[in-house]
C-alpha cells in the first residue's frame, strides 16, 4: 500500500527508535539524524527505505493499531495493547457486535472495538469526563480519518445507568474505579449469553466486583486473568530478554450473562 498525503507513518531508525507523524505536502520531519521532507514519503510503498539529510537510513511504514496506541495523544492511562488483545478474545468480540464500553479515556479500547465489529457492528462508548472525551475524539480521528457512524460517544457516568436505547447488548466492557456499581445495569443491558469484561487494576476491585456479581445473580463468572508478555532481543550472536517488560498492568475479569431460568442460582 502506497503512502498518500494525509496518512499516518511510522518511520524506524537504525537502532529500532520509532517517530510518528502525519504526512503534508511541503512539510518536513527533523530529528537527530537529520531532516526528511514529507514528499519524499509521498507514493512510497510501506517497507521502503527513505535516507535523511543526515545519511541516516529510515524503514517507512503505517503504524500498527497496537503502535498507534502507544505514541497517541493521552488523556486517561490507556490500556496498553497486550491487554487489548487479552480483551477482544476473552470478549469474543465479533464482527457485527453490538458494545458498550465505559469509561472512554484515550480511546485506546474504542479503537480497537471498532476494527473488531466492524462496520455492522455498533461501539457505545461512555465517558463522565469532558476533556478526555475530547481527546477520545482526537484519537479516533487520527487513526480512522473521521468518526465512524457505527460510534456513539456519550458524555454520561455510567454509574446512574444507561440511555434507553444502549440495551440489547452482545458485550459491555468496564474500565472503571468501581465495576461493581454497574452490575446491575449490566444485568439489565446484556442479552442472555452476552459477556460482561472488567479491567481493573488492583486484584481487591476484582474481587469486590465478584462478590456482588454472585449477590446480584444472573452471570456466571468464566474467569479472572493477568496477562504478561516478555519481548527478546535478537543480537548479532545471541538472543535474550529485554532489559524492561511491561509487566503487571491490570486484571481481566469476564462473566456470562444466564438466560431468566437461570438466574436464581447462584454460580
Amino acid at each position: 500500500m502506497k503512502i498518500v498525503e494525509g496518512d499516518i507513518v511510522q518511520l524506524v531508525d537504525t537502532k529500532g527508535r520509532r517517530y510518528q507523524f502525519r504526512v503534508r505536502r511541503g512539510a518536513q520531519f527533523s530529528f537527530h539524524k537529520g531532516v526528511v521532507p514529507h514528499d519524499e514519503l509521498i507514493g512510497l510503498e510501506e517497507g521502503s527505505v527513505v535516507i535523511s539529510s543526515h545519511g541516516e537510513r529510515l524503514l517507512v511504514f503505517k503504524p500498527t493499531l497496537a503502535e498507534f496506541v502507544l505514541k497517541m495523544q493521552r488523556g486517561a492511562q490507556i490500556i496498553y495493547p497486550k491487554d487489548l488483545a487479552a480483551i477482544l478474545m476473552l470478549a469474543d468480540v465479533f464482527p457485527g457486535a453490538r458494545v458498550l464500553e465505559a469509561g472512554t479515556g484515550s480511546a485506546a479500547l474504542t479503537l480497537a472495538l471498532l476494527r473488531a465489529v466492524g462496520e455492522h457492528g455498533v461501539v457505545i462508548s461512555y465517558e463522565v469526563r469532558k476533556e478526555f472525551l475530547e481527546v477520545a475524539k482526537r484519537n479516533v480521528e487520527a487513526f480512522f480519518g473521521n468518526i465512524p457512524e457505527n460510534l456513539i460517544l456519550r458524555e454520561r457516568n455510567i454509574y446512574e445507568g444507561l440511555v434507553e436505547d444502549d440495551k440489547n447488548l452482545d458485550r459491555m466492557i468496564l474500565d472503571l474505579p468501581e465495576p461493581w456499581r454497574v452490575v446491575k445495569h449490566a444485568k439489565a443491558s446484556l442479552r442472555s449469553g452476552g459477556i460482561l469484561v472488567a479491567y481493573n487494576p488492583s486484584i481487591l476491585q476484582i474481587f469486590k466486583l465478584s462478590k456482588r456479581i454472585k449477590k446480584t445473580g444472573g452471570f456466571f463468572i468464566t474467569g479472572v486473568h493477568e496477562v504478561v508478555v516478555r519481548a527478546w532481543e535478537i543480537g548479532q550472536r545471541s538472543i535474550r530478554p529485554e532489559h524492561r517488560m511491561v509487566a503487571h498492568t491490570g486484571f481481566i475479569l469476564t462473566a456470562r450473562r444466564l438466560s431468566v431460568a437461570g438466574t436464581e442460582r447462584s454460580y
